[in-house]
């Protein structure tokens, strides 16, 4: 395995909020926003206790343009507020917390501005990365616009739309970072603390890149574009078709600014014993919507999983991540029923 490989197709340029005006107005704009590159490149992570550069605290307000669209936005996301959900609630898991922010669309533009809805606002908490549930309930419209193509909403000059989003989280994340990233034309990423408990400070100091020379093992980092973990896989029961495990895999943006992000898109295959006996993976990573842009100096974690043939099922398994240009990582190491 190599060193340090750029997955071409996991990192995208995306242009600084600070002055960002949205689309670049020129070929010329938009191949320097491309050629530009971070201020210490794959540098190792360090203890950040502000936020990283570009990234915006919960409350501020930036400028947004959808994806493919012309009109120019300010757009605000409020601070988090804890609410009571209703028997009209959906989507919350058993035990989890329910917060809410108000969305705030200001039309900044000369003209009637239209909002189509090609946009989305994905939320993680932890410094782990775990993907918060999005809810809806009374009074929570969120931002699903049904049938906006062909009826979008409309704002005059200078007026505003708001609309309120709902996460949820586990009882237990009060004080925990919360990082959303709105994606239109360009991802902008907002964070802030889970209410309840004093806010507690995002330290990546303690990741570190596995020895390369040496066969990786489940929980050492593998120092790619994004870097990748992979932990130890533990069983979750039998089907027909074999034994099930679960197995979190994480991703960690290095880079420290906003010029580049991070989008992992890779497939994954497992094989387990000696004879090295292909199992099934459930989920493909590309279709995952909690593995959408990853914020600089940020993990996003996913849990996925997979079955290997036979009931009884111990010994050595291997993941393997393959990313688009066919470069691979490897993971090995026992499993027990």
């Amino acid at each position: 395995m190599k060193t340090k490989r750029q997955w071409a197709g996991l990192v995208t340029a995306v242009a600084l909020l600070s002055g960002c005006s949205g689309h670049q107005d020129s070929a010329k704009d938009q191949s320097q926003a491309t050629a530009k590159k971070p201020s210490t490149g794959h540098s190792r992570p360090s203890s950040a206790p502000a936020l990283p550069v570009g990234m915006l605290r919960l409350g501020s307000s930036f400028p947004f343009r959808e994806e493919g669209r012309s009109d120019s936005w300010k757009v605000s996301v409020g601070a988090l507020s804890p609410v009571r959900p209703s028997a009209k609630a959906s989507s919350i898991p058993d035990g989890w917390q329910a917060l809410t922010t108000k969305v705030t669309f200001t039309n900044t533009d000369s003209g009637i501005a239209e909002l189509h809805g090609s946009f989305d606002a994905t939320a993680r908490y932890s410094s782990e990365g775990r993907t918060a549930a999005v809810f809806t309930d009374t009074g929570v419209e969120g931002l699903e616009f049904p049938d906006v193509e062909a009826h979008p909403i409309r704002v005059r000059p200078g007026g505003t739309y708001s609309t309120t989003v709902g996460y949820a989280v586990p009882a237990d994340a009060a004080g925990q970072p919360l990082t959303i990233t709105f994606e239109g034309d360009d991802p902008i990423y907002i964070e802030g603390a889970v209410p309840g408990a004093p806010a507690r400070p995002v330290d990546v100091s303690q990741i570190q890149p596995a020895d390369t020379a040496k066969e990786l093992k489940f929980g050492d980092w593998a120092e790619d574009s994004p870097w990748l973990r992979i932990g130890q896989p533990r069983t979750v029961g039998t089907t027909t078709q074999g034994r099930r495990y679960a197995v979190d895999l994480s991703f960690f943006n290095d880079f420290d600014d906003t010029v580049l992000g991070h989008r992992p898109k890779a497939s994954l295959r497992v094989f387990a014993g000696a004879e090295l006996t292909e199992g099934d993976f459930e989920e493909n990573l590309s279709n995952l919507p909690s593995l959408a842009w990853i914020a600089p100096q940020r993990m996003a974690t996913v849990t996925v999983h997979f079955t290997i043939p036979g009931k009884q099922v111990e010994g050595p398994v291997s993941i393997e991540v393959v990313d688009p240009y066919g470069e691979d990582v490897t993971y090995t190491g026992d499993v027990k029923n």
